[in-house]
């Protein structure tokens, strides 16, 4: 039996009485850790929250400046991180990186959609994924070579060199259309119309520029947005558990701040910042539902495979990660075969059933391929089914999401698109931690006999891996049960995808198909003509 559960079972404490507890034994070291992850959650809520606010300006002020921004911000931070004498800039570098990769990650796969057709639009959609390649075997191999020799500031300094010689191409490129718009003759119809608007005053253009980017709406979304997120990530570590007031308060005020929000875009707005309303198909609703579902899952069954792997198979934190690379390098291969295969066939709803099929094959492979008694060879096939349907559907998905409503709604959908599979993440996340703080005590308290030390057990691996064998192989048995109960409810849970997808709206790849375009989009596509003419 543990020494530490028991009739002074620790869990038997309310939030409170833990938190004064930790205040007796905490270190400097402990609260540095703390709130390093603390920061880390913060950071991913506001970089979830800056994806709506990015497509919209770069709706209202043009997609070169918006994207230019944003490189500016990434570099900042970069210079800011490498040149940090203390941990109070390395915060301030941290909180300007999440500023600039929300845009670049969000205005990515924007500018993918404004330059391509409903045809080509797959490809290059997958191929945007294509480098990560690089970075999953490279990247931690050089940065641990830097931290070796000293020279970690060179592990955020070579970011800088990086993203200037593979950004520029892009930046010039997309100046230089911009110039070409302007010295064409194009906009001067425009420009004329512009002018002869009557004056107006400084209040009525503010006026103007709260309507215009939703205002209201937009501050009720992310005051949502971070009200759902933040228990979803603090609720059991930080804040006392679900049944805590902090937690059932801050889930409630965003709960109402989404209904606000959906009462205030249908029946107030006058340009809201997610027009539904307007969208004809119900198509990019769906495809949200069906990414968010397989987001979820995958944060779910992933949160512990590198802990759980180097516990049951003895191997360092590297090679953990290693095992894990079957799925990611799967997926990204399969994004660009099927890209490649929606050029070529003009279909894109096969690709999504046959994902979704191949996707709850592979997490049935995985129940008994996350056993501890399995072989590495196994648990990477099993990451490599799943990879492959996740590939298979993701692209197929974001080009229906993107080419069921008009242009001048693309980027909000877009960032619609990777909102909802952010909130699945972070409950993703929650399910796991959830059933792996109820059920690994219990499976620890069943199969390790004699003493042991649980807050031991869950925060050392080399505590774990010293255990004698008898208590190591309970350990490593609990650990599996608990994985292989995650695996089944990922697995029943992916089945709602059938239904989400059933309904998406069915269109051929074909630039005369019947799809969703409205004026704007006709005249957009004619002056795009034009200016590759000039």
């Amino acid at each position: 039996m543990s020494s530490v559960l028991g009739s002074g079972d620790i869990h038997q404490f309310t939030g409170v009485k833990k938190v004064e507890l930790f205040k007796k034994i905490w270190s400097r070291k402990d609260q540095i850790l703390l709130f390093t992850g603390i920061l880390s959650t913060i950071l991913y809520i506001l970089q979830t929250s800056l994806l709506p606010m990015y497509s919209k300006l770069a709706d209202i002020v043009g997609r070169p400046e918006a994207y230019s921004l944003s490189i500016l911000l990434y570099l900042i931070s970069f210079a800011i991180m490498a040149t940090a004498n203390n941990y109070e800039a390395l915060v301030g570098g941290k909180i300007i990186y999440a500023l600039g990769y929300s845009g670049i990650s969000i205005l990515g796969h924007i500018l993918i959609g404004d330059m391509t057709n409903v045809v080509n639009r797959g490809i290059y959609q997958s191929l945007y994924s294509l480098p990560y390649l690089i970075n999953l075997f490279i990247a931690s191999t050089v940065a641990d070579e830097f931290l070796k020799r000293g020279q970690w500031r060179w592990a955020y300094g070579l970011n800088c060199i990086l993203l200037v010689v593979t950004g520029a191409p892009l930046i010039i490129g997309l100046w230089h259309v911009q110039w070409k718009l302007k010295h064409s003759g194009l906009l001067e119809t425009l420009v004329r119309e512009q002018e002869e608007q009557p004056k107006t005053t400084f209040w009525e253009r503010c006026r103007w520029l709260i309507i215009e980017i939703d205002l209201i709406g937009s501050i009720l979304l992310v005051a949502g947005l971070c009200l759902i997120l933040l228990p979803l990530v603090l609720a059991i570590p930080r804040w006392g558990g679900w049944s805590s007031g902090l937690t059932i308060g801050t889930l409630l005020g965003g709960v109402l701040c989404w209904i606000l929000f959906v009462y205030w875009e249908w029946k107030v707005a006058l340009k809201p910042i997610i027009p539904l309303a307007k969208w004809e198909s119900r198509t990019p609703i769906y495809g949200v539902l069906v990414v968010s579902i397989i987001s979820l899952t995958a944060s779910a069954n992933w949160q512990y495979l590198s802990t759980y792997l180097q516990i049951s198979r003895g191997v360092d934190a590297k090679t953990a990660i290693f095992l894990e690379c079957g799925y990611n390098v799967a997926y990204i291969l399969m994004e660009v075969i099927v890209g490649l295969m929606m050029a070529r066939f003009k279909i894109w709803r096969l690709f999504v059933w046959s994902g979704i099929a191949i996707i709850l094959v592979g997490f049935g492979i995985m129940i008994p391929a996350r056993l501890p008694e399995s072989s590495n060879a196994f648990v990477v096939i099993s990451q490599a089914v799943v990879g492959f349907g996740n590939g298979m559907l993701f692209t197929p998905v974001l080009v229906a999401v993107q080419s069921s409503v008009p242009h001048d709604d693309l980027a909000i959908v877009t960032a619609l698109f990777q909102v909802g599979g952010s909130i699945a993440i972070s409950i993703g996340s929650t399910i796991a931690g959830a059933l792996w703080n109820s059920m690994l005590p219990q499976k620890l308290a069943e199969y390790v006999p004699g003493d042991y030390s649980y807050l031991d057990i869950i925060g050392s691996i080399d505590y774990v891996l010293a255990l004698p064998e008898e208590q190591y192989r309970g350990v490593v048995k609990a650990y599996g049960e608990v994985q292989k109960t995650i695996s089944i409810i990922a697995l029943g849970i992916t089945v709602l995808c059938f239904f989400f997808a059933a309904p998406m709206q069915s269109f051929g790849l074909d630039e005369n198909s019947p799809k969703i375009m409205s004026q704007d989009d006709s005249n957009a596509l004619n002056v795009s003509r034009d200016i590759s003419k000039a």
